[in-house]
């Protein structure tokens, strides 16, 4: 499994009617492209966040240490 890139842009209404928009990158772990977009998919289901995919890339990253020390490659 690969881990990818993915930046997604995204549109919030603030409760004064302001849209933010910004570019958020993801780090998704996948065997294709398509895969992590499904997982980004996934991740926004249910949101009432506007997103589209910006771009898409391989991540140089080989593994994940978190604060408890498991590692995920």
């Amino acid at each position: 499994m690969a881990h990818w890139t993915v930046r997604v842009k995204t549109t919030e209404e603030t409760d004064d009617g302001k849209l933010i928009r910004k570019i958020e990158p993801f780090l998704v772990k996948a065997d294709t492209i398509e895969e992590s977009q499904a997982r980004i998919r996934e991740y926004f289901k249910g949101m009432t966040i506007d997103y589209e995919f910006h771009s898409v890339s391989k991540s140089n990253i080989i593994g994940y240490i978190d604060g408890e020390g498991n590692v995920s490659e």
